[in-house]
This record gives C-alpha cells, sequence and structure tokens, in this order.
C-alpha cells in the first residue's frame, strides 16, 4: 500500500479529512503505511483502522494507536488527532473498509484465486500460494482473514504488480460467501470438500454445497474453477455451474488424477500424469489440497515440474496435524479446529501411525452442529472404535458423555472411555494416563482451546524431564 497517498484514500472512502499541524499539501500527499485494526499492534506510521466489534468498539482505542505512533486513523466518530498525524471520519467504518478494498483490488491485473469449501481451506490456500510463488509474484491471505473483515484486509495485501493473490472465503451462514465474492472478483474459484461444518446454521449437507458454490456465480466468463472430483455433494452442485472447470481427486473421471497415493513419515506422496510429487504433510487428507495447487498451477500456465517443486516447499501450519514429541509419547496436534469431517480424517491418521504405544483420543466438542449434534458426537465415539480402534479415549465438553456413550457402544471398555466437562478437569486428573510409545490425538472446535492441553502435557514433561 506504499504507493497510495491519504488523498487517494479519502476520495476512495469519502469522510471529513483532519490534519494536525501539518500544511495540507504536505499531509494529503503522505503515503498510507501498513494498515492495523487491533491497536494493541500499532507500529510507528502504521494507519489505525478503527473497527466496530462484539465486546469493544475500536474507536475507544484511538489515543493509543496514536500513543504507539500511529500515523493516522480511520474512524466512525470525532477524533482530534495528534499533533503531526491525521484522522479520516467516516460514516461506516467496516463499509469504508470493504470499499478500500475493493478500490485495491481493481488496481491489479492479475488474477485472484477464491478458496473454499468446508475443510482444508487454510491448508489448500498455503499450498496453492507455495506453488505459484515458485514462478510469481503474489499474496496470500494471513492467518485465517477468511470473514467479512478479514477477507478486505486480506486483499490490502495486494500489489498492483501482482500476478496473483489467494483468498480464504468461509461461511456460517447462507449468502455469505455470495458477499465475500461480490467484492474479491475472483478469477479462479477453488472448492474443498463439502461436509457437515456448521450445520447449526445451514441445516443440511445439501444447503452447505449450495452456500460454498455461491462462489461460482461471481466467475468471470473466462474464469476457472478447481472442484473436488470425488465429492458427490459438490459434483451434484456444481456441475454446469462454471464454463471452465477442472475436477481433480483420485477417481479416473476427474481431469487431474492421482494416483501411487501414500503417506509415511510426515510426507504425502503421489503421482499425477507420471509426476511424482511430495507434500511435507501427515494425513492423506492432505490430497485434495495438494490436488487443488496442481489446478491452479496448471491454470497460472505452470509446469508439472514447477509445481511438483512448489508444493517440495510447503511447509505446514501450526495446530494442524502437526507431529509433536512430548517426553516419550507423540502428539497429533490438530487443535485448530474440528467437524465430523474433519476428525473422522485425523482418526484415519491416527489409526496409520506406526508406534509401539497405545493410541490415545482426547477430543472436544464440535461446535455449530444444531440439532444433529448429539447424534454426530455420538458418531465420533463410535469412530474412535471402529476407524482407528483407539485404546483410550478422553472426551472433554458439554457433549463428552456423548461421545463416550458412542464409544461404549461400539464395544471400548467403560474403563477407557472418561467424559471431562472441561480441559481443565483433564489436566487435573487424568495427564498421568499418558505413557511411553502413546500416541495421542488432540482435537477440538476453535472455541474449546484445546491447544492449552497440548501445552500443559508438553510443560509438565519438561517438568519431570528436569
Amino acid at each position: 500500500m506504499r504507493d497510495v497517498t491519504i488523498r487517494q484514500l479519502h476520495e476512495v472512502i469519502g469522510g471529513r479529512l483532519r490534519l494536525a499541524s501539518l500544511p495540507p499539501r504536505h499531509g494529503e500527499a503522505t503515503r498510507v503505511q501498513r494498515i492495523v485494526t487491533d491497536s494493541r499492534t500499532v507500529q510507528r506510521s502504521d494507519v489505525f483502522w478503527a473497527l466496530p466489534g462484539d465486546r469493544a468498539d475500536g474507536a475507544d482505542f484511538v489515543a493509543e494507536a496514536y500513543a504507539r505512533g500511529a500515523s493516522g486513523a480511520v474512524v466512525a466518530r470525532y477524533v482530534q488527532p495528534e499533533p503531526g498525524a491525521w484522522s479520516l471520519e467516516v460514516a461506516d467504518s467496516s463499509a469504508a473498509l470493504r470499499e478500500f478494498a475493493r478500490w485495491n483490488r481493481g488496481r491489479m491485473s492479475g488474477g485472484v484465486i477464491a478458496v473454499t469449501g468446508s475443510v482444508g481451506k487454510t491448508t489448500t490456500r498455503q499450498m496453492v500460494h507455495a506453488v505459484l510463488s515458485r514462478k510469481l509474484c503474489g499474496s496470500a491471505s494471513p492467518k485465517n482473514f477468511n470473514n467479512h473483515l478479514g477477507v478486505p484486509l486480506s486483499m490490502l495485501s495486494i500489489e498492483p504488480q501482482h500476478d496473483f493473490a489467494v483468498l480464504e472465503l468461509a461461511a456460517t451462514r447462507a449468502g455469505e460467501i455470495d458477499e465475500l465474492a461480490s467484492f474479491c472478483q475472483p478469477s479462479v474459484a477453488v472448492i474443498t470438500r463439502i461436509g457437515d461444518a456448521h450445520l447449526g446454521s445451514f441445516g443440511s449437507i445439501e444447503q452447505v454445497a449450495e452456500a460454498k458454490t455461491e462462489l461460482l456465480g461471481h466467475l468471470p466468463a473466462d474464469g476457472w474453477a478447481a472442484l473436488a472430483g470425488d465429492d458427490p455433494e459438490l459434483r451434484r452442485v456444481a456441475t454446469g455451474r462454471a464454463k471452465k472447470t477442472i475436477w481433480f481427486g483420485r477417481s479416473l473421471d476427474n481431469n487431474i488424477v492421482a494416483t501411487n497415493v501414500e503417506c509415511h513419515d510426515g510426507r504425502l506422496r503421489f503421482s499425477v500424469a507420471g509426476m511424482t510429487m511430495s507434500v511435507n504433510v501427515w494425513g492423506r487428507h492432505h490430497l485434495a489440497g495438494a490436488l487443488a495447487a496442481v489446478a491452479v498451477g496448471r491454470i497460472f500456465g505452470l509446469t508439472d515440474a514447477e509445481i511438483a517443486r512448489g508444493l517440495q516447499d510447503f511447509q505446514p501450519l501450526p495446530m494442524r496435524c502437526q507431529i509433536k514429541r512430548v517426553g516419550q509419547a507423540t502428539l497429533i496436534d490438530d487443535c485448530y479446529n474440528s467437524s465430523p469431517i474433519a476428525m473422522r480424517a485425523a482418526l484415519e491418521l491416527l489409526r496409520d501411525f506406526d508406534s509401539p504405544g497405545r493410541r490415545v483420543v482426547i477430543c472436544g466438542d464440535m461446535r455449530e452442529l444444531g440439532e444433529a449434534s448429539e447424534k454426530l458426537h455420538r458418531n465420533v465415539g463410535e469412530q474412535v472404535v471402529t476407524v482407528c480402534g483407539a485404546d483410550l479415549l478422553v472426551a472433554c465438553g458439554q457433549r463428552a458423555a456423548e461421545v463416550v456413550d458412542g464409544a461404549r457402544a461400539a464395544g471400548m471398555p467403560r474403563s477407557r472411555a472418561v467424559a471431562c466437562s472441561a480441559v481443565e478437569e483433564f489436566l487435573a486428573s487424568h495427564h498421568n494416563r499418558l505413557q511411553p510409545g502413546d500416541v495421542v490425538l488432540v482435537k477440538g472446535s476453535r472455541a474449546m482451546a484445546m491447544e492449552r492441553l497440548v501445552q500443559a502435557l508438553a510443560e509438565r514433561e519438561q517438568g519431570c524431564a528436569a
């Protein structure tokens, strides 16, 4: 954004500009530096964009932002800027952010890749970025910036000279993808698997699929869709929705077909049209993301050899099937989030893990499943037994008893299936159950913050070693 001036910002979003102790011409010609929305992260010369929130209004923290060195602030009420700084008063700071992001997107001549789906969005986004970055210049959404605030913030990282930008789009209700796609204007749409995440707001798998495929309606006439072809629900809803479609998967009716798929020792290996590809990830469920990256790479003109080198460079993200040593046990840290489809994939990884000890599942509630929540939690308990043959289950949260009931009904002995009301109860009562050689899967919805358990287990083992 360093080529954008305050004058241009003012012209795009409107509002009332206030310049403190600066000549008007000099002030308006000042370049806009990094834009931040958290006053605690402000650094010298940043622009603080004050957004309303559920718990606090960013406008209440403008003074703090100036104290930390902010050069200016965009805010939805009167603010007198500090000497040598500026403020831009707008009617709606959230709407102004979206308008500025849309304007910045319009300066780019390259393509925008929008990634959505029920699972694997973030990993797929990063795999696509790793592939395209081998040859092209571009940007990707930071962290999980995938909602009505995160997407426009991601778009502010786009520079006019970029060849591409990879954006992640998420939704918890019908129409949300439609809104996000309307201003990010994708030229390539990527949809990963359709699953039972957020059933509480969507109501059914069919409605989830309809919501995710809203993205396809925003492709231009020459736009491309890269879609997971092994997903029957996505096939049903998306077929014929885009003029140019690449289906990817393992079945032979896909345009990009993976063969010789294997996953050992933290590497996923597969072949596409005779080219061997290798990715630094644990679990076969990452195959869809890797194939999506192959599809996007081909759309942007990369050779399969260049794509393979890009995938080779991919680095996995924290709390997503990260393998850690905790004392003499191995921990599968998959704490970032959870849903029934993601939980089954994690259980399959645990099943395939080679270790002399026990397989242990420590799981938290899966949120936002609506009326199907009880049934789906019981199903997870059953899969703990039938999918991976776990030796021990510890379920945490409000739905813990339902998970345990499902495991016991599938044949797990009562003494090996434990329900805890919260993570803290497990830490107080059950952490001594880990034994040398154990492989421990830790997974739960974001609201459960299961990473607290991972950290506590690591600290305990360090203390024991000392």
